[in-house]
Protein backbone atom coordinates (compact mmCIF):
# COMPACT_ATOMS: atom_id res chain seq x y z
CA UNK A 1 0.00 0.00 0.00
CA UNK A 2 1.38 3.40 -0.97
CA UNK A 3 1.81 6.34 1.36
CA UNK A 4 -1.16 8.20 -0.14
CA UNK A 5 -3.35 5.08 0.15
CA UNK A 6 -2.41 4.70 3.82
CA UNK A 7 -3.41 8.28 4.55
CA UNK A 8 -6.67 7.91 2.61
CA UNK A 9 -7.48 4.73 4.50
CA UNK A 10 -6.87 6.44 7.86
CA UNK A 11 -8.94 9.45 6.76
CA UNK A 12 -11.88 7.27 5.68
CA UNK A 13 -11.68 5.25 8.89
CA UNK A 14 -11.83 8.49 10.88
CA UNK A 15 -14.77 9.83 8.87
CA UNK A 16 -16.77 6.63 9.39
CA UNK A 17 -16.02 6.52 13.12
CA UNK A 18 -16.69 10.23 13.61
CA UNK A 19 -20.03 9.98 11.82
CA UNK A 20 -21.20 6.80 13.58
CA UNK A 21 -20.22 7.99 17.07
CA UNK A 22 -22.16 11.25 16.54
CA UNK A 23 -25.39 9.59 15.38
CA UNK A 24 -26.77 7.94 18.59
CA UNK A 25 -29.42 9.98 20.40
CA UNK A 26 -27.97 11.63 23.49
CA UNK A 27 -27.69 15.02 25.22
CA UNK A 28 -25.74 16.61 22.36
CA UNK A 29 -28.08 15.48 19.58
CA UNK A 30 -31.12 16.47 21.63
CA UNK A 31 -29.62 19.89 22.24
CA UNK A 32 -28.85 20.32 18.53
CA UNK A 33 -32.46 19.42 17.71
CA UNK A 34 -33.66 21.79 20.42
CA UNK A 35 -31.57 24.68 19.12
CA UNK A 36 -32.54 23.96 15.50
CA UNK A 37 -36.20 24.19 16.44
CA UNK A 38 -35.78 27.34 18.50
CA UNK A 39 -33.04 29.35 16.78
CA UNK A 40 -32.43 27.83 13.35
CA UNK A 41 -29.52 26.14 11.63
CA UNK A 42 -26.48 28.29 12.60
CA UNK A 43 -26.83 28.03 16.38
CA UNK A 44 -27.70 24.32 16.21
CA UNK A 45 -24.73 23.63 13.96
CA UNK A 46 -22.37 25.47 16.30
CA UNK A 47 -23.51 23.28 19.20
CA UNK A 48 -22.66 20.26 17.07
CA UNK A 49 -19.36 21.79 16.01
CA UNK A 50 -18.38 22.28 19.63
CA UNK A 51 -19.26 18.66 20.37
CA UNK A 52 -17.24 17.43 17.39
CA UNK A 53 -14.25 19.48 18.52
CA UNK A 54 -14.35 17.82 21.94
CA UNK A 55 -14.71 14.36 20.38
CA UNK A 56 -11.76 15.05 18.10
CA UNK A 57 -9.63 15.90 21.13
CA UNK A 58 -10.53 12.58 22.75
CA UNK A 59 -9.92 10.72 19.50
CA UNK A 60 -6.54 12.40 19.01
CA UNK A 61 -5.45 11.69 22.59
CA UNK A 62 -6.58 8.06 22.29
CA UNK A 63 -4.82 7.60 18.96
CA UNK A 64 -1.66 9.03 20.53
CA UNK A 65 -1.93 6.52 23.35
CA UNK A 66 -2.03 8.99 26.22
CA UNK A 67 -5.53 8.53 27.59
CA UNK A 68 -4.23 7.42 31.02
CA UNK A 69 -4.88 10.91 32.41
CA UNK A 70 -8.58 10.02 32.42
CA UNK A 71 -7.87 7.18 34.86
CA UNK A 72 -7.39 9.70 37.68
CA UNK A 73 -10.41 9.74 40.06
CA UNK A 74 -10.39 13.53 40.46
CA UNK A 75 -10.47 14.07 36.70
CA UNK A 76 -13.41 11.68 36.36
CA UNK A 77 -15.27 13.38 39.21
CA UNK A 78 -14.84 16.87 37.70
CA UNK A 79 -16.04 15.63 34.30
CA UNK A 80 -19.07 13.89 35.83
CA UNK A 81 -20.11 16.96 37.82
CA UNK A 82 -19.62 19.24 34.80
CA UNK A 83 -21.75 16.96 32.64
CA UNK A 84 -24.46 16.84 35.31
CA UNK A 85 -24.64 20.63 35.70
CA UNK A 86 -24.70 21.29 31.95
CA UNK A 87 -27.36 18.67 31.18
CA UNK A 88 -29.63 19.70 34.08
CA UNK A 89 -29.39 23.37 33.08
CA UNK A 90 -30.29 22.70 29.45
CA UNK A 91 -33.07 20.29 30.47
CA UNK A 92 -34.76 22.72 32.87
CA UNK A 93 -34.53 25.55 30.37
CA UNK A 94 -36.20 23.37 27.74
CA UNK A 95 -38.99 22.25 30.10
CA UNK A 96 -39.79 25.89 30.87
CA UNK A 97 -39.84 26.84 27.20
CA UNK A 98 -42.84 28.95 26.11
CA UNK A 99 -44.44 28.95 22.64
CA UNK A 100 -44.02 32.73 22.36
CA UNK A 101 -40.28 32.31 22.14
CA UNK A 102 -40.60 30.72 18.72
CA UNK A 103 -41.63 34.03 17.20
CA UNK A 104 -38.61 35.70 18.77
CA UNK A 105 -36.45 32.83 17.55
CA UNK A 106 -37.58 33.37 13.97
CA UNK A 107 -36.18 36.93 13.99
CA UNK A 108 -33.11 35.88 15.95
CA UNK A 109 -32.36 33.11 13.46
CA UNK A 110 -32.15 35.63 10.64
CA UNK A 111 -29.61 37.69 12.56
CA UNK A 112 -27.78 34.54 13.60
CA UNK A 113 -27.14 33.71 9.96
CA UNK A 114 -24.73 36.65 9.95
CA UNK A 115 -23.04 35.58 13.21
CA UNK A 116 -21.58 32.12 12.69
CA UNK A 117 -19.08 32.38 15.54
CA UNK A 118 -21.51 32.38 18.44
CA UNK A 119 -19.34 31.43 21.45
CA UNK A 120 -22.10 30.27 23.81
CA UNK A 121 -23.54 27.73 21.38
CA UNK A 122 -20.10 26.35 20.52
CA UNK A 123 -19.02 26.15 24.16
CA UNK A 124 -22.28 24.45 25.15
CA UNK A 125 -21.66 21.61 22.70
CA UNK A 126 -18.00 21.43 23.67
CA UNK A 127 -18.80 21.24 27.40
CA UNK A 128 -21.40 18.51 26.94
CA UNK A 129 -19.01 16.29 24.98
CA UNK A 130 -15.78 16.97 26.85
CA UNK A 131 -17.54 16.00 30.09
CA UNK A 132 -18.91 12.74 28.69
CA UNK A 133 -16.75 9.96 30.12
CA UNK A 134 -18.32 7.39 27.83
CA UNK A 135 -16.56 9.11 24.93
CA UNK A 136 -13.21 8.53 26.64
CA UNK A 137 -13.85 4.79 26.83
CA UNK A 138 -15.39 4.68 23.36
CA UNK A 139 -12.56 6.49 21.59
CA UNK A 140 -9.91 4.56 23.50
CA UNK A 141 -11.54 1.34 22.30
CA UNK A 142 -11.99 2.53 18.72
CA UNK A 143 -8.40 3.78 18.55
CA UNK A 144 -7.12 0.40 19.74
CA UNK A 145 -9.22 -1.43 17.13
CA UNK A 146 -8.22 0.89 14.27
CA UNK A 147 -4.52 0.54 15.03
CA UNK A 148 -4.71 -3.21 15.73
CA UNK A 149 -6.35 -3.83 12.35
CA UNK A 150 -3.87 -1.46 10.68
CA UNK A 151 -6.63 0.82 9.36
CA UNK A 152 -4.58 3.50 11.09
CA UNK A 153 -0.84 3.05 11.15
CA UNK A 154 1.27 3.88 14.23
CA UNK A 155 2.74 6.94 12.56
CA UNK A 156 2.07 10.58 13.35
CA UNK A 157 0.78 11.47 9.87
CA UNK A 158 -1.60 8.48 9.77
CA UNK A 159 -3.03 9.31 13.19
CA UNK A 160 -3.45 12.96 12.22
CA UNK A 161 -5.29 11.91 9.06
CA UNK A 162 -7.63 9.77 11.17
CA UNK A 163 -8.26 12.65 13.60
CA UNK A 164 -9.09 14.95 10.67
CA UNK A 165 -11.50 12.28 9.46
CA UNK A 166 -13.16 12.08 12.88
CA UNK A 167 -13.77 15.83 12.84
CA UNK A 168 -15.06 15.69 9.26
CA UNK A 169 -17.39 12.74 9.88
CA UNK A 170 -18.93 14.30 12.98
CA UNK A 171 -19.32 17.64 11.23
CA UNK A 172 -21.16 15.99 8.33
CA UNK A 173 -23.67 14.44 10.74
CA UNK A 174 -24.40 17.67 12.61
CA UNK A 175 -24.74 19.66 9.38
CA UNK A 176 -27.37 17.18 8.20
CA UNK A 177 -29.16 17.05 11.55
CA UNK A 178 -29.24 20.82 12.09
CA UNK A 179 -30.25 21.53 8.49
CA UNK A 180 -33.15 19.11 8.23
CA UNK A 181 -34.58 19.84 11.69
CA UNK A 182 -34.33 23.63 11.24
CA UNK A 183 -36.10 23.46 7.86
CA UNK A 184 -38.74 20.94 8.91
CA UNK A 185 -39.97 23.11 11.79
CA UNK A 186 -41.50 25.59 9.35
CA UNK A 187 -44.07 22.97 8.35
CA UNK A 188 -44.96 21.97 11.92
CA UNK A 189 -47.54 23.63 14.19
CA UNK A 190 -46.34 25.87 17.02
CA UNK A 191 -47.89 23.66 19.71
CA UNK A 192 -46.17 20.58 18.31
CA UNK A 193 -42.80 22.34 18.31
CA UNK A 194 -43.28 23.37 21.93
CA UNK A 195 -44.04 19.77 22.92
CA UNK A 196 -40.95 18.57 21.06
CA UNK A 197 -38.70 21.12 22.80
CA UNK A 198 -40.10 20.24 26.22
CA UNK A 199 -39.80 16.53 25.45
CA UNK A 200 -36.12 17.09 24.66
CA UNK A 201 -35.79 18.78 28.03
CA UNK A 202 -37.44 15.84 29.77
CA UNK A 203 -35.15 13.34 28.10
CA UNK A 204 -32.12 15.45 29.02
CA UNK A 205 -33.20 15.41 32.67
CA UNK A 206 -33.53 11.62 32.49
CA UNK A 207 -29.92 11.50 31.28
CA UNK A 208 -28.99 13.76 34.22
CA UNK A 209 -30.72 11.45 36.71
CA UNK A 210 -28.90 8.41 35.30
CA UNK A 211 -25.59 10.25 35.47
CA UNK A 212 -26.25 11.37 39.06
CA UNK A 213 -27.19 7.81 40.02
CA UNK A 214 -23.94 6.45 38.62
CA UNK A 215 -21.98 9.25 40.30
CA UNK A 216 -23.48 9.24 43.80
CA UNK A 217 -25.20 5.87 44.25
CA UNK A 218 -23.10 3.21 42.54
Amino acid sequence: MGHADELLQALIAGIVCGFVVSVPVGPVNLTVINQALRAGFPRAFLVGLGAVSAETIYATVSLAGHSSVMDKPRVRLVLHVTALVVIVGVGIRSLLFKPEKFQASEAAAEKMDERWHHPQAFLLGFAMSISNLMLVVLWATLAAVLIAREWVLPTAISRIACAVGVFSGGTIWFVLLAYFVSHAHRRVKLETLTIMVRACGGVLLVFAVLLAWKLFVR
